[in-house]
């Protein structure tokens, strides 16, 4: 980590399963939008276009896609309008060259140059349109079914059972447009990550980067190493935001495997205290691990690892020197009951509900300016659901906060 450069970081992005392109905009001698060059693209652009960076590169959109132009809705104005007028839009679009329908954030960082990360989503799309379509068949099955129960005069009893069955196959599409609408509130949460906390650094980071290469010599040894270490905090905490956000998306998409077996919790719990041990004494945090020494339980090591080091990161990052930091955890026939309880700044109540959702605005520095990126609860809530189990938190500002897990045994 100590060693990032904007060449890792890019392959961080390129490694994203969002797609990623960045350009410039190309004007007429009369400032007019014309055409943009694509500068920069990642591996999931290929996936979602089914363009090869190769032939992509380096070379403008009317170059590589000419039929654009007669598309519609007009691509190079709308992108233009971003890239000299700054701001970030979000929108959802087809591509008739292309034909895949995507959800699009656009920004710009600088004038003339704009960035855009998106998804194709013309699968869900093509879904949502075949629910229409099945919706307006059961609504024509209810008016041929009562106009042939007046013309029949069918009985009370046969009548009712066709509602019955009327009514089953209604709720049981209104279950199929919820996941799907549900399964679009959660990209759409993932575009506000994204848009919000991944532009912001990234700006930073290009504008030093370009501030350095253009006149570093007129830096002295002091400022170029505040620089440098004000970049490696930049760059470490986009990677565990990028990290976070790779492990959330494989999560969603079901390729994290699940492997429960019997494993030592105090064990774990000495793990990751020695994984924080340079945080723990730079801050002279008082770590207790008061779990019993031969406590040996069924979960999956990988997930319950990642739980543990989150909370414990958390209650050291939110806790002010001197403080004390105690994990505790027992076992009976029903449950594992885990508690991580530090004497930190605690948690406002207004900000208690929000916590373990994807999206919200929760995440703050640390009592000495630690980074967060917002999204460790929301794993842990993932993997301890993944055991079946609960976790819930209670807090008071100024006095500390308490993580609670439960794992129901015979679910496992």
């Amino acid at each position: 980590m100590e060693n990032l450069s904007l060449d890792f970081y890019k392959t961080l992005i390129r490694s994203a399963p969002i797609g990623y392109a960045h350009h410039k905009i190309l004007l007429d001698e009369n400032g007019k939008p014309i055409d943009y060059i694509f500068l920069d693209a990642n591996f999931s652009f290929e996936k979602f276009t089914g363009l090869k960076l190769d032939d992509v590169l380096n070379r403008t959109v009317l170059e590589v896609l000419p039929g654009i132009k007669n598309e519609n809705f007009d691509w190079i104005s709308y992108y233009g309008s971003i890239a000299l007028n700054g701001g970030t839009q979000t929108f959802l679009q087809y591509s008739e060259t292309l034909k895949r329908w995507y959800k699009v954030t656009a920004f710009s960082t600088q004038k003339y140059y704009f960035t855009t990360f998106f998804l194709d989503i013309t699968r869900e799309y093509n879904q949502l349109l075949e629910l229409k379509e099945r919706e307006e068949t059961v609504e024509k099955y209810m008016e041929d079914t009562q106009k042939l129960a007046e013309d029949l005069a069918i009985s009370k009893s046969i009548l009712e059972e066709a509602l019955f069955e009327k009514n089953l196959l209604l709720h049981e599409l209104t279950i199929t447009k919820e996941k799907l609408e549900e399964s679009n509130k959660e990209k759409d949460k993932l575009f506000s990550i994204i848009a919000h906390d991944i532009k912001s650094p990234f700006s930073g980071f290009l504008g030093i980067a370009n501030m350095l290469s253009s006149d570093i010599e007129s830096f002295s040894r002091e400022e170029l190493i505040k620089i440098a270490k004000s970049l490696k905090e930049t760059a470490e905490n986009v990677y565990k935001l990028i990290e976070n956000l790779l492990e959330w998306s494989k999560i969603q998409m079901g390729l994290i495997p699940f492997n429960p077996d019997r494993f030592n919790i105090y064990y774990l719990v000495e793990q990751i205290y020695q994984l924080q041990k340079v945080n723990i004494e730079r801050k002279q945090i008082n770590f207790q691990n008061q779990v019993p020494m031969d406590l040996v339980a069924v979960f999956d090591w990988n997930m319950l690892s990642t739980v543990f080091r989150n909370l414990i990161s958390n209650a050291i990052k939110f806790t002010p020197r001197g403080g004390y930091v105690t994990v505790k955890a027992n076992l009976d026939e029903e449950r594992l009951l885990i508690s991580v309880e530090d004497t930190g700044i605690g948690i406002p109540e207004s900000m208690l509900s929000e916590v373990f959702k994807v999206g919200a605005k929760t995440s703050r520095l640390g009592t000495e300016g630690e980074p967060s990126t917002g999204l460790g609860l929301i794993l842990c809530k993932e993997y301890v659901e993944r055991h079946n189990g609960k976790i819930w938190v209670e807090s008071e500002v100024g006095k500390g906060t308490k993580f609670y897990i439960t794992i129901p045994v015979q679910n496992l």
